[in-house]
Parts: C-alpha cells; structure tokens; sequence
C-alpha cells in the first residue's frame, strides 16, 4: 500500500514538473504593497483566439497581370472568435497561504469576426485617338455582398456562469446588401410614365458570450489537487513545505455561445414622373438556433510566488555577567533565507529591556543585527524573553531567550540575612567593603 501510494505521489509530482516545463516563463509575484507584507500578487492575463474550420481569405488579385483590362475576386469566410481575461493572483497569510483570483474592472473583452464577403470588379486602361480611359467598379450581373462585420464587447471578469449574459454579450451588425430586385411595372402595371418594382435587401447580426466555468490549480489531466474557484468560492486555500518560495499553474476554464440572426427587408420602389417613392414593408429577423457551448480552455499561467523565511542562529543567548543599573548593548541577528523581504517586529514585556529597532526589514539571502540596551535594576540571574512577530507565513511568531547574570549573586545564609559581610579566614577585610556598600544601597534605595 505505501509502494502504491510512493508511485502514484512520485507520477503526480512528475506531471507537474513536465506540465510547468511545457508552460512559458512563470510570472513573478510581488509583495502587495508596503503595508501589505503578507500578501504576495501576480498578474493573470489571459488571451484566446478561436477560427472555425471553414474560415479563410481567398483573392487572385488583379489579373492577368500587365494586362490593359483585369478582374478580381476575392472571397472571405470569416468564423473567428478572441476572448481575453485580465486580472491579478493573490497570495495572503497566514494561516494558511490563501489564492484569490482577482479580475481587473473592465480588463475582460470578446471579439468576433464572422461573415462572409464577395467582391467581383474589373478595370480597364484603354487608350483611344490619344486619349486615355480608366474605369473601375464591380462587374455587372455578379453579386458583390458583405456580410461580415466585427465588433468587440467589454466587461468585467472573470464573468461567472449564471450572472448576467448581456454583460459579456458582443453583437456585430453587416451592412444592408441588395439580394435581388425585380421590376413590375413593365409586367404587372403598364401605365406609362410609372415604373418600379419589388426588392428585397438582407443583413446578419453576429452574438456571442462568454462565460468562466471555474478556475482550477495544477491541474493533470483535468484533476486540481486544490480546491476550486468557483462563483461561490471565491478563493482557495494552500497548505505548503517549508520552502522558501512556491510555485503554481492557474488553469481558467469557460464556454462561448454563438448565434446568428439574419434581416430579410423588403421593400416596393416606384418612379412617377420622375419621382422616386420606396415603401420599405418591414424587417422580418430569422434567429437560427444559437451553437453548443463550445469549451474555452485558456492556457494555463505559470506563477513563481516568493516569501520571506526568518532564520534566527541563536534562540538562546548567554550575555554572560552586565552591572546592575547600567545599559548592556546586545545584538540579536536575524536571517532572510527566503526570497522576500523579510519584514516584522521586536518586543518583550522584560522592563530592563529597551529595545532600539524595534520594527526590522530584511533583504531575501541578507542578515540584520538587532540592537538591544539591558538595563537590570537589580542583581541576580534573569531570562528574558524577545518576541519576534514577522511575515514569514510558516513561522509569524518566533522567540528568543537572553540569560545571564546582572550584577553579583547574592549568599543564601541559614540566619536569613540573604549576605556575607564577615571576610572568609585569612582574608583581608578590605574586600568586604564593596560588598557591604552594594548591600546598604539595596536595602536603602534612594
């Protein structure tokens, strides 16, 4: 069972180093701002173009070539859909590191170009008694349409499934093409003088939406071993090593519907004595079913987010014996062995402590040396306790022990008086002057 489990950590862990491979260059996350120390961001720009299989652009130019008359035909079927996505990735502490996909106001935006274009022309440079004639426009009796027609919709990301679809709804109109025209007049209404007859103009209207399905974490084969992001998830929670530094794929997942209107617009034109009259009947739209939700997968975005880790060499101090009442200089050395700033604070509640940079800023791979006064007030051993609070997300609150001995230790005397005064045999009483004086000052303090 634990083989089985090795083997399928170690394939896991192997798709991942081969899916980040395949990916670009990841982006670099950077600390949110300078008050915001644990929080880490990186851009997350995506962009998707789409054709459809039928889509191309076909013209032979004018031909043939260096010839006195030419034609041209070009033809373009266009099915061709861009989606983009602008936004942030945050990673904030502690407790544990949490990633939040942010979208940018008005950074999201759809493009279509869809329709087709016919053109038929001819040209001609013709020289005649000395002068020349130039001539160009379509060729008569061939149908020159435009159908096409583009148009790009803004909106806000990341624009989940279920909100408002007219939000991220783009609509391209083509212009009006004449499909035919018939004549009546000299068949239905032989009145001399009136003319007219029956045509029938046409146009297409292009939509599309787009909609974000969910946002998924190194994903291997469509399975992310972090939670979702979803619309009611917003963010997803990340337990990691001690490392000082983690690396991520954000995997954006949605859908893009299409739908085709076509306007079919008669009209009867008439022309009496010289007058022009069209009586345009109406405008008979023809929505075609709208398509399947086709996927749209974006890349995945590689992300590198680097954090801050604390390293103190020495938890536990000896300042060996400082004087009593007098101010002792210590420093404290803290490492940044990750790859963020380092950034906290220094306190205790040990009065005798003053503490002279009590906020701290460590560059990624650099040292800084903590400056501390210990002022004791009175004589005997002490254990004083630091508080290092910083923005390293595995380690936010770390400790460190200063020991030592403030001035002389006192003698414990079986007759209470907690002191010697009387010099030992065969020494001088000289020496216990000092002594003596240091016991009248504690027991009469001023």
């Amino acid at each position: 069972m634990r083989l089985g489990t090795g083997l399928a950590t170690c394939a896991f862990a192997f798709a991942l180093v081969v899916a980040r491979e395949a990916h670009a260059s990841p982006v670099l996350a950077k600390m949110c701002s300078e008050t915001e120390t644990q929080c880490e961001r990186a851009d997350l720009s995506v962009t998707k173009v789409e054709k459809g299989p039928a889509d191309f652009d076909w013209d032979t130019g004018w031909v043939p070539a260096n010839s006195p008359i030419q034609i041209r035909l070009a033809l373009s079927l266009h099915d061709r859909t861009e989606v983009d996505l602008g936004g942030t990735l945050d990673s904030t502490w502690p407790d544990p590191i949490t990633l939040t996909p942010k979208g940018t106001p008005t950074a999201g935006a759809i493009t279509i170009d869809d329709g087709f274009d016919l053109t038929a022309q001819m040209r001609f440079t013709v020289t005649v008694a000395g002068n020349t004639y130039q001539w160009t426009g379509n060729i008569p009796y061939v149908p020159n349409v435009d159908f096409e027609a583009t148009a790009t919709k803004g909106f806000d990301p990341w624009a989940w499934a279920g909100g408002d679809p007219a939000a991220t709804t783009v609509v391209a109109q083509t212009p009006v093409n004449k499909v035919f025209q018939v004549s009546l007049t000299d068949s239905l209404i032989p009145i001399p003088g009136i003319s007219g007859g029956f045509e029938l103009d046409g146009s297409a209207t292009y939509s599309a939406w787009y909609d974000t399905l969910r946002i998924a974490f190194d994903e291997v084969n469509g399975v992310s071993p972090i939670p979702l992001v979803d619309p009611k998830d917003a963010s997803t929670r990340l337990l990691i090593s001690s490392t000082p530094s983690f690396d991520t794929s954000v995997f954006i997942h949605g859908e893009v519907t299409h739908q085709t209107t076509l306007h079919f617009i008669p009209s009867l034109y008439f022309d009496i004595l010289g007058d022009d009259f069209t009586l345009p009947l109406a405008d008979l739209p023809l929505a075609l079913p709208a398509s399947d939700p086709e996927a749209w997968d974006f890349d995945p975005v590689a992300v590198h987010v680097p954090l801050p880790e604390i390293s103190i060499p020495e938890t536990t101090i000896d300042v060996g014996n400082i004087p009593v009442g007098a101010a002792t200089e210590q420093i404290v050395e803290i490492d940044d062995v990750g790859e963020e700033v380092l950034v906290g604070g220094v306190d205790t509640l040990a009065p005798m402590v003053e503490i002279e940079t009590p906020e701290f800023s460590v560059t990624p791979q650099q040292s800084r040396g903590l400056e501390l006064l210990l002022v004791p007030m009175t004589a005997g051993p002490f254990d004083v306790l630091l508080h290092l609070g910083s923005n390293d997300p595995l380690a936010p609150d770390s400790y460190v022990h200063l020991k030592g001995m403030a001035g002389s230790p006192l003698v414990n005397e079986p007759s209470g008086c907690g002191c010697r005064t009387t010099p030992a045999p065969g020494g001088s009483p000289l020496l216990a002057l000092p002594l003596l004086a240091l016991l009248r000052r504690r027991r009469h303090p001023r």
